[in-house]
């Protein structure tokens, strides 16, 4: 497995690096044919996961733990929040924070209210809200629980493949196993190397804005090298050290950014706008959840809802299987509730900080940030940061945010790619985790040879495809894992 999934990552890396134009040709193909006919299947599975994923933790098997009766977690409860937010969200958290808001505020969804208008605020920070929010953090812990009660409950390795071996019995052992397996590493790398390509180029829009220094491939290919090199000494140091001590300082660095702006902010608008904002998506959660335009035809949902639901899903056989390594001791409840709700209340905070001051300058005429959000949204989030106190100092201060996030999510993945590779193994090699460490960057450079997104984020979309069926078949898997303890007990 370890030698498919190299090969065929270096296939693609070569592809891309001998025909760019070629590679852009045919994702763009896929990616419209994915969208137009796949998209809807998304859409069903994201919402059918997230009602899983809540029932298990409210029911009695919320109960169960992801290994023996008397085995207790591993990492303490703040260890191991930090490093699921850290490796769950990535660094396009950041920008999106403060540009999204502002994007669905000029192309409100659907173009159900005007644009500009206060209405299509709030609808904006609603879908927000709901891209970011439940639906997101339930794929993540589905595949989690999924993992981690067969590999720790019932002696498997810790790969998606052992996951279906209530499904599919002794088949996960030989050929279609494997395959499972392969498709799950494409999706990490896919996946992360598209948050790394988008967090790349608004990494390098912050370097040109406050250092000059220029926006071109040699300089993003350099910003990458350059990450990814400490993301190696990380991963020299291991999972309790490198990775947690990583997270944890990367959730002070953020809680204080957080801070910040919540008080020098408009302190008072962000509240309400919170309050507004999460009463509105909660009110609204279901239509908003089961809407997906005219079948069949470009539109709104296509751009967004697909795309997102698309790009968590393939980023949840990585931040799944990662959480589960970390979550073993723990019940199924627990990691509901750590894995769903507590990230999904920062991340509702953060964009009603964030999101809230950017609209807050916009609708009261004192910054003009809408046409600056669908082309750069770093240079959005410079410009609210602009309007607060010390605005020659905290740009550093965001730069600094930046690597932490890079570093971690490439860290939590090449941990993941190295685990997987090497039959599920709870210490993967240093030496693998620093290749793999180092494939994903060369993915990410690769993507962002086409100087537009539509690579980076067809990357994700066509990677996510058949991951999508393997996520259905792991819920079903641990349903009838769970039963079936039920009955033997």
């Amino acid at each position: 497995m370890f030698y498919i999934s190299l090969a065929l990552a270096l296939t693609f890396v070569g592809w891309g690096t001998l025909s760019r134009d070629s590679l852009s040709r045919v994702t763009t193909w896929v990616l419209e044919i994915v969208l137009q006919t796949f998209g809807w299947v998304y859409l069903i599975v994201v919402v059918g996961v997230l009602v899983f994923v809540l029932f298990l933790g409210i029911g009695p098997a919320g109960k169960l733990r992801l290994g023996g009766r008397e085995e207790r977690p591993e990492f303490g409860w703040l260890s191991w929040v930090a490093m699921l937010l850290s490796a769950g969200v990535g660094l396009s958290f950041l920008f999106w924070g403060t540009a999204q808001p502002l994007i669905h505020l000029s192309d409100p969804p659907y173009a159900a209210v005007g644009a500009g208008s206060g209405e299509a605020a709030r609808l904006g920070m609603r879908y927000s809200f709901l891209f970011w929010g439940l639906h997101a953090w339930a794929l993540y812990a589905a595949v989690a629980i999924a993992v981690g009660y067969v590999s720790f409950r019932h002696g498997r390795p810790v790969l998606i493949s052992s996951a279906l071996y209530p499904l599919l019995g002794d088949r996960v052992e030989g050929p279609l196993g494997k395959i499972i397996d392969v498709l799950s590493v494409l999706a990490i790398l896919f996946g992360v190397s598209t948050s790394l390509g988008l967090g790349t180029r608004e990494l390098n829009s912050v370097l040109d804005l406050t250092l000059g220094v220029p926006e071109v491939y040699y300089v993003k290919v350099a910003i990458i090298a350059s990450l990814m090199t400490v993301c190696a000494i990380s991963a020299a140091t291991g999972l309790g050290r490198g990775i947690r001590i990583l997270s944890l300082l990367n959730a002070g660095v953020c809680g204080l950014l957080l801070v910040f702006v919540l008080i020098f902010g408009p302190t008072l608008f962000l509240i309400t706008t919170f309050g507004e904002s999460l009463g509105g998506y909660l009110s609204g959660i279901i239509p908003m959840s089961l809407r997906s335009g005219a079948p069949g035809s470009p539109g709104w949902a296509e751009e967004w809802t697909f795309f997102f639901w698309a790009w968590w899903i393939s980023w949840s056989p990585f931040v799944g299987t990662f959480i589960a390594r970390i979550s073993r001791g723990r019940t199924i409840r627990e990691v509901v509730a750590g894995m769903v709700l507590v990230p999904s209340v920062v991340s509702f905070f953060w964009f009603s900080v964030f999101g809230g001051n950017s609209l807050w300058l916009e609708l009261s005429g004192r910054q003009d940030l809408a046409s600056l959000a669908g082309s750069s949204k770093a240079l959005v989030t410079f410009e609210v940061f602009d309007t607060l106190p010390l605005s020659g100092i905290v740009p550093l201060f965001i730069v600094l945010v930046i690597g932490l996030l890079f570093i971690t999510s490439a860290d939590s993945a090449s941990f993941m790619l190295g685990s997987t590779t090497c039959g599920g193994t709870l210490y993967p090699p240093k030496l693998v985790r620093l290749m793999w460490s180092a494939l994903g960057g060369c993915f990410a450079a690769v993507l962002l040879l086409d100087s537009g997104s539509r690579s980076l984020q067809g990357a994700a979309v066509i990677g996510a495809v058949p991951f999508t069926v393997i996520l259905a078949g792991l819920c079903v898997s641990l349903g009838k894992s769970i039963l079936q303890d039920y009955a033997k007990r």
